[in-house]
């Protein structure tokens, strides 16, 4: 929890920034806001409200709670253990309807779109062949390491395997946390795998592995957001602190984008990134940037597709209604203050 000279100082920060109308700060009172997600630079825009004072000027400090997997980030956030997180789509997410738990997908985390992809498809340099195309034709009968089956990666390499029509039957996939699966590349436990960064550029810069695909083709419609921004329930019942979240993390993913789309403060950026995610700012100026939606647009139309095939998969018993996981309330509304980005 933070301490009482932070507190004392967001406070006081949230003072001054309402005499400039900033329209979340009127509360005198700083609010602690338990954020939690498995870490990786996906969590820029959280690092950088943080960092430039936007959740200040909403009453709010943020705890970073890092926790290892998707699975265990949604049973904390249906025990209120945590109020958002970031969460890569999984089975339980869906189930959590059913179970009455109401977690709320209110935006992006991480995504898919064109020129950004922070999560890729890579192998040892000994599979490599001529082309992506026969490299992942030859993944047949090999072992891929994803970090949950129960996971949006396991859809998306059944995604990747389809295109050379191979299937999920075909290889052997290995469970591994994103850390793990460095020494499993030099130790030949894992042929390929599906990477996040840091761990992706840090592998590729050592020799590790190479990159088979940067995966956008294998998103539904090149856009895709494969870990969402989750509220609890009673977080999202609380309709000012949330928005004020939301409209502090917007206004963080913009800058985020400034920097990566148009070379705004970039250096700085890059530093904060780094610091927060306790990097050498080399290695995230050498990582390929991950898509973070600057409208906070979720396609719920790909939701549905990916719990359709954790249904097929025997993960999930029933399908449930997009309008009971998906609120973009909160996102339109900081859109509308803030403007559409384009």
């Amino acid at each position: 929890m933070p301490n009482i000279d932070r507190r004392t100082a967001l406070a006081a920060f949230a003072a001054t920034a309402a005499a400039t109308g900033w329209p979340h700060i009127a509360r005198a009172a700083v609010t602690t806001v338990r954020f939690g997600s498995v870490g990786g630079l996906s969590d820029a825009g959280i690092y950088l409200a943080d960092e430039l004072g936007y959740f200040a000027a909403a009453g709010i400090a943020v705890e970073l709670l890092q926790i290892n997997s998707a699975p265990t980030l949604v049973q904390s956030i249906a025990a209120s253990q945590i109020d958002v997180g970031g969460i890569s789509v999984t089975p339980g997410l869906f189930a959590s309807v059913a179970l009455k738990i109401n977690l709320r997908i209110v935006g992006d985390k991480q995504s898919y779109r064109h020129g950004f992809s922070g999560q890729r498809l890579v192998a040892r340099p000994q599979v490599i062949l001529g082309s992506e195309a026969a490299t992942i034709a030859g993944l047949k009968g090999k072992n891929i390491g994803l970090s949950t089956k129960a996971g949006v990666t396991y859809y998306l390499l059944d995604r990747v395997l389809a295109s050379q029509k191979l299937t999920l039957n075909d290889v052997k996939v290995v469970e591994l946390p994103y850390g793990s699966m460095f020494p499993a590349f030099t130790t030949g436990a894992i042929d390929a795998a599906i990477v996040i960064e840091p761990a992706l550029t840090e592998m590729l810069q050592q020799g590790a592995a190479k990159q088979v695909s940067d995966m956008i083709e294998f998103a539904p419609g090149g856009n895709m957001t494969n870990v969402p921004l989750i509220y609890s329930e009673t977080f999202a019942g609380n309709k000012a602190l949330a928005q004020g979240f939301m409209t502090a993390y917007v206004r963080g993913v913009r800058v985020y984008n400034d920097a990566y789309e148009r070379g705004k403060d970039k250096d700085r950026v890059i530093d904060i990134i780094a610091r927060h995610a306790k990097l050498a700012p080399a290695i995230v100026r050498s990582s390929f940037p991950c898509g973070l939606d600057p409208n906070q647009h979720v396609t719920t139309d790909v939701l549905d597709d990916i719990q359709q095939f954790f249904v097929r998969q025997g993960m999930l018993a029933q399908p449930a209604l997009m309008s009971q996981v998906v609120d973009g309330s909160f996102a339109r509304t900081a859109v509308a203050h803030l403007g559409v980005r384009t």
